[in-house]
């Protein structure tokens, strides 16, 4: 039979060629119609960042049904449990987010949003499903399992730090963690596609405010003012004007002021104005660079025009990385085991912003991306968001045979 190293651990060791004992497609379609199940109780029933009771709940009883070891609550409204391989191997984590966004659905069916104002608008409902559909499989087939996997339904991505949440409370730890494995919905990619990228593959996060203060009186006398408007007008303009030089660059920089509150009479000149922004970049230097200089500005402005400015920033996450050897991993395992079932592309690196950054910088980790569309592409954290719940089928399959064959 032929040999191969096994992929963890600080020595490599020589293995015969492993292959489970099951069918995957098989198993996953035999679970399907459960997750299908789930994934719509979940979008049915959407709750907020760091308001996920009644869905963490929900995920405890099913992994405890399931009769998965350690299931228990973490960090407040997030779940996890440990499945006990049979073979030695690794400790992997596979992570999946739980909660919901702040729209109201608009898209109507069965298991349309039946809470006010929320709704699973990013696809957290069918990643809960997912894991909770291979988390039993696994289970099932533990006497197959080289080594541990660690669950992780985490709480708050959208914004509250649920994943360093989870990993201040423990998580990484009891057993120690080599791995983390996670994925994320791809509204762009059609049902069978898989986007995979080395490297940064999400950008760090950092929501800001602006606190602006003048002075305020009559609109018809400007000059016994401190309009905080135009101080605010000025401060856009300048460090947007910096951002779009930084850009020039190809190191992809996102500054976007999504507020601006001021006044409520067109003829009084206010006290006070209120900007809120986010800053995305996929560089820690570049980062700190656009900070300062936005605090410069304000300190400039300052002295410009009187008034005074408070900057306070909010980080969300920091960059995403892909471990290029994991993630190398990843991809010979796709391309060798499922040839015939997925077409496996490499994803262009986007702005938007993802809290598995805090999971792959504790430890190598690979993030990647599942196709969900049918007819036409779809766009998360949108009130009309809605895909085919067979796409789970990928989903389940891709994670497993992952899992299944990570170790060598």
């Amino acid at each position: 039979m032929d040999k191969h190293n096994i992929f963890y651990g600080k020595e490599a060791y020589t293995v015969h060629t492993y292959q489970p004992d099951f069918d995957i497609e098989s198993a996953v379609l035999h679970e399907l119609s459960y997750m299908i199940h789930m994934r719509e109780q979940f979008h049915a029933h959407p709750e907020l960042s760091g308001r996920e009771h009644e869905t963490s709940q929900t995920v405890l009883h099913e992994l405890q049904k399931a009769g998965i070891e350690d299931a228990r609550i973490i960090a407040d409204t997030g779940v996890t449990g440990l499945i006990r391989g049979a073979l030695p191997g690794p400790v992997l984590l596979l992570r999946a987010d739980m909660d919901a966004l702040p729209l109201t659905e608009q898209y109507s069916c069965s298991y349309t949003s039946q809470t006010p104002g929320v709704m699973h608008a990013c696809g957290h409902d069918g990643h809960t499903a997912n894991l909770l559909g291979v988390a039993r499989i696994l289970q099932a087939h533990r006497n197959c399992l080289r080594g541990t996997i660690r669950l992780a339904f985490q709480p708050a991505e959208e914004g509250d730090g649920g994943a360093a949440r989870m990993i201040e409370a423990g998580i990484l730890h009891n057993p120690h963690v080599d791995y983390a494995l996670g994925l994320h919905v791809a509204g762009g990619l059609p049902q069978g596609y898989i986007g995979l990228r080395h490297g940064e593959c999400s950008a760090s996060c950092d929501d800001f405010t602006i606190t602006i203060h003048g002075k305020g009186g009559h609109g018809s006398r400007p000059s016994d003012c401190i309009s905080p408007i135009q101080m605010g007008v000025s401060i856009i303009s300048q460090i947007q004007d910096y951002v779009y030089h930084k850009r020039a660059d190809g190191d992809g920089v996102v500054l976007t002021f999504g507020q601006f509150q001021s006044g409520h009479n067109p003829n009084v000149i206010p006290d006070t104005a209120e900007l809120k922004g986010t800053l995305r970049t996929y560089n820690e230097k570049k980062r700190q660079d656009i900070l300062e200089t936005l605090q410069h500005i304000l300190t400039a402005s300052e002295t410009i025009y009187g008034g005074t400015c408070q900057l306070h920033v909010v980080p969300f996450s920091p960059v995403c990385i892909n471990d290029d050897a994991v993630t190398s991993r990843v991809e010979s395992i796709l391309r060798h085991h499922m040839a015939d079932r997925i077409q496996l592309i490499t994803m262009e690196r986007g702005s938007g912003s993802e809290d598995f950054a805090y999971f792959s910088a504790a430890v190598p980790s690979c993030f990647y991306y599942t196709g969900i569309y049918d007819k036409e592409p779809v766009f998360g954290h949108n009130p009309d968001f809605h895909w085919d719940s067979h796409a789970l089928q990928y989903m389940a399959e891709s994670m497993l045979t992952l899992v299944y064959y990570f170790a060598g």
